[in-house]
């Protein structure tokens, strides 16, 4: 069957082969690397009392790679943009590849809205490390960080319409500043060492840090023992710090060579985030490990206690993180706030490849006229702008749940962005028998006793991802369950309309799915 009896949106997609190799690795670093190991991982002691952070994260990688490595295998098949949705919805069917698919631009696009939060308490901390007016206000949820979050979604809004091209080199420069900050600050913790990181701390906020930690074990706070339970059950933050890892892959549709793209620079691109995310928290824990906790649970008194605030008799209370620690590392000052300033860009390294890889997603639902055509248009420069301006929308939304709760939108975001790689893995299992004609093209056909490995490694990617979806809608509570609900409402009730339309138009769509999309 030719293309040009597909009823596709369009005879092309419109979009430009722009991304190479080299940007596979970094969007992989660009988009992982951001919150959850720069934030979250240092309230990890407050949420997951005896939880080993190393571990945590070193686990947890582990356990993704198998699905980054069949993501690749799949990828260098099918390089189209959509990413596993083109592979889901040709093996396993329509339905079933827009569930993944719409679940994920559910989760991509409420990241926007976290990382703007996020971001806003952060700066603001940084803000009062420097001593510029704004910074407590900027740590408040609204109007604070909600503003600064509201200002930054608009702005990558804006520079979003520029195109792939811009996109690339953005990300590439926002990319290796931060890397390099975060690589020296690494090194500085482990010469530091505990003792010495001690009392960069106390000359940095101009405090005795040995009465900071006498007064959090006077109001209560046990230093804990290690635990398993504690462990595993934190989890979710590396779960939810590897989230986005797969970006490139949406954009499928404009890289370049797909085979080294994906086989060699997206893999190669996981294991530099694997190595950081074993060295950051190796290092942070090592110098400041005796303060972490007694801070976090002064900083987060007032949230137990109303009214009480005992972090304030010895320094503006400053939201803890990554880039708190290394500003007092390197003892306050002009050096101090540089570091976490230049940590602090991770922030802004992550949302092109973001607003391109959720746009791309509704560009392929629409190619696919699994949603409204529109939504696939292009402009000259190949940006998809319709689609854009619903990604900038649905990051205000995420703005909104994430200023009510940071920590209750991560099972949200875990489960709508690591949820449905167990379809994904179903679907590369079944490649070989269900689309052999597919797997025919493929540049990587290798096989162990006769079985082909991506078969293998489909089925070792079902099982983790469905322990991964499992785990994951653990953390819902009824209010995170009813608005996933009204989400999946919103999302099948547009897709039970285009179905409308396109019968309403003599459109076979099952001519769709039989073949991929065009390039």
């Amino acid at each position: 069957m030719s293309e040009e009896e597909v009823f596709f949106a369009r005879k092309a997609s419109g979009l430009v082969r722009e991304l190479t190799p080299w940007d596979a690795a970094v969007w992989a670093f660009g988009v992982a690397a951001v919150s959850g190991i720069t934030f979250y991982s240092v309230r990890l002691p407050w949420r997951f009392p005896g939880a080993d952070p190393v571990l945590s994260f070193f686990i947890v990688s582990a356990l993704l790679f198998p699905i980054a490595f069949t993501l690749s295998m799949l990828m260098s098949t099918m390089p189209r943009s959509g990413g596993l949705y083109v592979a889901v919805s040709r093996i396993l069917g329509p339905e079933v590849g827009f569930l993944t698919l719409w679940t994920m631009v559910i989760g991509w696009g409420l990241l926007i809205g976290l990382w703007g939060i996020v971001s806003g308490k952060l700066f603001g901390s940084l803000f009062v490390m420097a001593g510029i007016p704004g910074g407590e206000w900027l740590q408040t949820p609204f109007p604070g960080a909600f503003t600064w979050g509201l200002i930054f979604v608009l702005i990558f809004w804006f520079t979003s319409f520029l195109g792939i091209k811009y996109a690339k080199w953005v990300t590439r420069i926002l990319t290796y500043i931060p890397l390099a900050a975060l690589l020296i600050t690494s090194a500085y913790f482990l010469i530091l060492g505990p003792q010495n990181a001690l009392t960069a701390f106390s000359k940095a906020w101009n405090i005795d840090v040995s009465k900071l930690i006498d007064t959090a074990v006077s109001l209560g706070y046990k230093n804990p023992s290690f635990s398993w339970a504690a462990t595993i059950a934190s989890f979710v933050i590396p779960l939810w710090a590897w989230t986005g890892f797969e970006a490139i892959t949406y954009a499928g549709g404009e890289v370049k060579s797909p085979k080294s793209s994906m086989l060699y620079g997206f893999n190669g691109g996981y294991l530099l985030v694997w190595f950081m995310y074993t060295l950051i928290p190796f290092s942070l824990y090592y110098a400041f490990g005796n303060i972490i906790g007694p801070y976090n649970f002064l900083y987060h008194y007032p949230e137990v206690h109303p009214g009480e605030n005992p972090l304030s008799s010895f320094m503006k209370p400053t939201e803890p993180s990554v880039p708190f620690f290394a500003y007092a590392a390197f003892g306050g000052g002009v050096l101090g706030t540089l570091m976490a300033l230049l940590i602090l860009l991770v922030y802004l390294k992550g949302i092109p490849p973001v607003f391109v890889s959720t746009s791309r997603m509704l560009f392929a639902l629409a190619f696919d006229r699994a949603l409204p055509p529109k939504l696939s248009e292009v402009d000259s420069r190949g940006s998809p702008r319709i689609a854009v301006t619903v990604v900038a929308v649905w990051g205000i939304i995420g703005l909104i749940l994430a200023a009510l709760s940071v920590d209750a939108i991560l099972g949200i975001l875990d489960y709508t962005m690591l949820g449905f790689f167990w379809f994904m893995g179903i679907a590369a299992m079944l490649l070989p028998f269900k689309k052999k004609e597919i797997y025919e093209t493929s540049p990587i056909r290798w096989s162990v006793g006769g079985v082909p490995l991506i078969t293998i490694l489909g089925l070792l990617s079902t099982v983790i991802g469905f322990f991964v979806a499992a785990f994951s809608i653990m953390e819902f509570d009824y209010s995170m369950a009813s608005v996933m609900a009204i989400f999946y409402g919103i999302g099948f009730a547009l897709y039970a309309w285009q179905q409308y339309r396109n019968s309403k138009e003599g459109i076979d769509t099952s001519k769709i799915y039989s073949v991929l999309p065009p390039a």
